[in-house]
Order: structure tokens, then sequence, then C-alpha cells
């Protein structure tokens, strides 16, 4: 186990010379961006890496107090520590943060068990390690030394980015072979959504609350997102979505022109979870921000 007690910061950035690297996606390769040093008012923030269930996971949390859990899947191929900005965002507005690290993060691979340009042949079976390692540490989190720091292991959110986002939209009913009843708010950041959609199992999602976030410049996962009779559509209420202005499919990772994006893509991630893990209100996610172009919500 190793635990590492950092600043983390709530507003303005500046660059670092530290690379990164994340999934793309029409591709669906590798790219590598610089990361950013944010720069502002400090809040601790905890990162320990630990093995549970036998999956080796980061784990953040602002401090030793008792939070709402959210597990979080990173994109494919990329790891969790390339979207720290927006875990240790959530983190230090009081959740704690689990996030496996998958197979394909400790490999490196980017290539799907089926090819990302056959959605219509994905399977329960398709990349279901990700599915095991979500079920590992949900089964062993409650007898673990970090269950202290958990408030609730009946309400969970699940937040992930590309094919993390599809991970949490299969441990929230899309497969029925995933689905963990305890998941319950579930935020796809750019989800690989396409396999879910074309096979019109969107609507199976038993988790009640999502919210979705793409970018006028996330080709080609946003445009079908939104489209006519697309993933959000399918989606049951209540249901939120936000399209940030000039954001690519990496905007939510660390990378050098993503930091502007992150705050408030923030601000709507801690309006979700925090109307649906700590009985909050709605209302925050009916705001407009400068960044967003197009704002969807039916609660």
């Amino acid at each position: 186990m190793i635990t590492v007690i950092k600043n983390s910061f709530i507003s303005n950035t500046a660059p670092s010379v530290t690379t990164v690297c994340i999934d793309g996606l029409k591709k669906i390769g590798i790219a590598c961006a610089l990361a950013l040093m944010p720069v502002g008012a400090a809040v601790a923030d905890i990162m320990t890496t630990a093995n549970v269930g036998g999956v080796e996971v980061e784990i953040r949390r602002a401090g030793n107090g008792i939070y709402p859990l959210i597990m979080f899947s990173h994109g494919m191929g990329g790891c969790p520590g390339n979207t720290d900005g927006i875990q240790s965002r959530l983190a230090d507005a009081g959740y704690i943060v689990v996030a496996p690290k998958h197979q394909d993060c400790i490999t490196g691979s980017s290539t799907p068990d089926v090819p990302w340009t056959q959605p219509e042949n994905w399977t329960d079976q398709t990349n279901r390690n990700r599915r095991d390692d979500i079920h590992a540490v949900l089964d062993a989190l409650p007898a673990s030394t970090y269950s202290q720091y958990i408030e609730d292991f009946s309400n969970i959110g699940c937040m992930g980015h590309s094919m993390g986002g599809y991970t949490c939209m299969g441990v929230a009913g899309a497969w029925s072979s995933w689905t963990r009843s305890e998941i319950g708010p579930v935020a796809a950041l750019s989800p690989w959504h396409r396999p879910l959609m074309v096979q019109n199992r969107v609507a199976d999602m038993t988790n009640s609350q999502t919210l979705y976030q793409g970018g006028t410049l996330d080709n080609p996962i946003t445009p079908e997102l939104i489209q006519t009779g697309g993933t959000y559509v399918q989606t049951p209420t209540p249901k939120y979505g936000q399209i940030f202005n000039r954001a690519g499919h990496t905007a939510w990772t660390d990378g050098i022109l993503s930091g502007r994006f992150h705050g408030q893509m923030a601000y709507y991630l801690i309006a979700f979870f925090d109307a649906y893990l700590k009985n909050g209100s709605e209302t925050d996610l009916e705001v407009k921000k400068s960044r967003v172009s197009t704002l969807a919500y039916e609660h």
C-alpha cells in the first residue's frame, strides 16, 4: 500500500512537464499530452494505491472523514492517474473515489476484444475483465481497511471516461450479467456507448440516474450520443447532459488543453452526485455554464 498526501487545487492552471498517455477515439489509439500543474488555493488530498479484492486500485479522499463512494473507471489503454484532476475535485467535494487499474492500463493495450468498428458484435463477454474488476472491488471493500471511510455501500456512484463510461453503463444494468444493484448515479464522460445504443440496451440501465458529458469536437461519440433516437434519448429519466464547446475526446484527462474545462465539468459532476448520493437539489444541474453549448435535463 502506498499513500500520498498532496495538494490539489480548485482554480487556475499552469503547464508542467509531466507526460501522460490517454485513449483517443475514432481509432482509439494511445495519445500523449502534457499534464497540467494546477495553481490556486490548496485542499489536502490523500491518494492511496492499494490492492482490494485482488485488483490494484487508486483511492482518493480529502481526509479521514466518512464519504459517499464513487467508483471510477478509466479509458481503454489509459490509467486512473490520467484523470487525476477530475477525480481529485470529486474527492475535495466530499467523496471517496476508488479507481481500479483495469488490465488495459497494465498492458497499455488500446485494442478491445471485438473491433470498435463492430459494435453490433459486442456482448457481455467483451472486455469482461472490466466488469470483473468492479465486482471484485465492490465485493472486497466492505471488509477492507478503507470501509471506515465509506458512508454507504447500498448507494454507490460510478463515473467513467470513454471505455470507462461504457463500463459504468454496463454495471448499471445495460448488460444484465454485469449489473450491480448498489450502483446508483452514473456519470458517463464521453462514453463508448455505441454497442449499447445499436443493440438497444441503454433502456435496460436500472441505476435510475444518469449524467452524460460530451464535447463539440468529440467525434463520433458525442454526435451519436445526442442524435435522434441515440443514447441520451434511450436513457431512462432522470437524465442530464452537458456538451462542452470545443471539447474533444480527451478533455476529461489531465492534458495541456483540457484543464480549462475541468472546473465547469466538475461543477456538474459534483452537483449530480450531491443530488443523488447526498440528497441534494437537482436545480444546480439546470444552470448553463459559459463553456456549455448544449444543456439537457429531464428529472
